[in-house]
């Protein structure tokens, strides 16, 4: 009896620390999910992923997305500016998760949003095309086909900074 007693104890404490999400995060998984609704209503984006880093405090959250139209530097530029300005404010402006942010305000280098680049119907785009444009640690990065199947080759990077100016334009 002592043993069965002993044994529901330690399941119920390690039911208790191992099972629930820390609270912060749940904030931040609200943010996130918010934010990638936005962006497939007004972008087309279709949200593949999220994360972060997020021991002790929020350093830094995830969104990654399928997007099934063709770009170039140019419209991607767009889209990853959209979508950095809109995850930022919804991040910034939430006063609950304010408090968990390791560094308040988030900036782009507290972000990463990553889109695959697909053909309307799923399939993959030509090797002449973007199949992968990013912004992580404020660096905006765009991605072509490599020589060989599983490699990409960098067409393209610029600072957040740089990408705003070209928007602006």
């Amino acid at each position: 009896m002592k043993y069965f007693i002993a044994s529901i104890i330690c399941f119920l404490l390690f039911y208790f620390f191992y099972s629930s999400e820390v609270h912060y995060e749940k904030f931040a998984h609200k943010i996130t999910i918010k934010t990638a609704q936005k962006l497939r209503n007004e972008k087309g984006l279709y949200l593949i992923g999220i994360g972060g880093q997020m021991m002790g405090d929020i350093q830094m959250m995830y969104m990654g997305f399928q997007y099934f139209k063709p770009v170039d530097v140019e419209s991607g530029r767009d889209l990853l500016v959209y979508s950095i300005k809109l995850y930022l404010k919804e991040i910034n402006n939430n006063e609950k998760v304010r408090p968990y942010l390791h560094s308040y305000p988030f900036t782009v280098k507290n972000i990463e949003i990553r889109i695959w680049i697909r053909n309307p119907d799923g399939s993959k785009v030509s090797s002449d095309e973007l199949r992968y444009i990013s912004a992580i640690d404020g660096i905006l990065s765009y991605y072509m086909d490599g020589i060989d199947e599983y490699s990409s080759k960098t067409v393209h990077e610029e600072t957040y900074e740089e990408a705003l100016q070209a928007v602006a334009r």
